[in-house]
């Protein structure tokens, strides 16, 4: 068994080093570290070539045009060659038995007919950010474990990479980020995921990352985030008050661009109707701003 580490990077070689030790110090090499380079303009090229000559472990490095994280794990699937797929952040790091538990684990999770695995992630002072209250769910999709099993905080994925090579994200011209939701909503369908309760992964959230970011990230890709939006209601919403709030996520936004037939052009033109003004109060709460700006 192979496990395909994939880290996409966009200017992190003061983080990216940290993220490296923690492969070079894994208790099973079992793995290969696929990075993607974003268009960096820093020395992550420079420092990536002299990780590889020092060999230590096996890294297949791309370097592209700057394209957004999507696009980049676009790449990183098609450039796997592991049995399994786990992306790590590149401000991000691995315990230093992740590799190994991780394929010790499989053999259950792959005869229980998993399409992957669900584990935890810590804070970099190793308190919980993954919690869940269902201490007796084994397998649950990544949408039951939310809705139904009391999973909260953000989650170490791992997929089989037959599964996840299955989807990739659309290109959206002029834009860079859709949310990877996208394709975990895909793979929901496939099956389930088998839950691992440790906590492999340290997280760390920066000042110029996603989480501090996300109306501005939304607000810049608009497009691809109502893509995302408009195949949550029409493929995964389910009742009136899942369809309500992305009715109104959808409405905020293109309320935001100033865009026209907003009602007319909704999966639900009634739900994006009632829904347009608690919709105009998050434009003004969360993108007025970065509209006049």
């Amino acid at each position: 068994m192979l496990l395909s580490v994939f880290t996409p990077t966009y200017n992190r070689a003061h983080t990216l080093g940290r993220l490296y030790e923690s492969l070079c110090n894994q208790t099973c090499s079992s793995f290969e570290w696929v990075v993607v380079d974003d268009g960096s303009t820093d020395d992550t090229e420079k420092m990536v070539d002299e990780w590889i000559a020092e060999g230590k472990i096996k890294i297949n490095y791309f370097h592209q045009m700057n394209s957004g994280k999507s696009q980049a794990h676009n790449k990183g699937v098609e450039l796997s060659k592991g049995d399994l797929f786990v992306c790590v952040d590149s401000d991000d790091y691995l315990r230093e038995d992740a590799v190994e538990r991780v394929l010790s684990v499989w053999p259950e999770a792959d005869t229980a007919g998993a399409v992957g695995i669900l584990a935890f992630r810590v804070h970099s002072d190793g308190s919980p950010l993954t919690v869940i209250s269902g201490s007796g769910v084994k397998l649950s999709t990544l949408r039951d474990a939310y809705k139904k099993h009391g999973l909260s905080g953000d989650t170490m994925l791992v997929f089989r990479r037959n599964i996840i090579s299955r989807y990739s994200f659309p290109v959206v011209e002029g834009e860079k980020f859709i949310p990877e939701g996208y394709i975990y909503n895909r793979i929901d369908k496939d099956g389930a995921l088998y839950i691992l309760r440790e906590g492999l992964y340290f997280c760390e959230y920066l000042p110029d990352g996603y989480t501090s970011n996300v109306n501005r990230l939304l607000f810049n890709n608009h497009k691809g985030y109502i893509l995302h939006i408009n195949d949550r209601l029409e493929n995964v919403d389910s009742g009136f008050m899942e369809k309500l709030k992305d009715s109104i996520r959808y409405d905020s936004l293109r309320i935001a661009h100033g865009e026209k037939k907003i009602v007319s052009e909704a999966v639900y033109p009634f739900l994006a109707f009632i829904g347009y003004l608690p919709a105009y109060i998050v434009y003004l709460k969360r993108y007025r701003n970065l509209r006049n700006g």
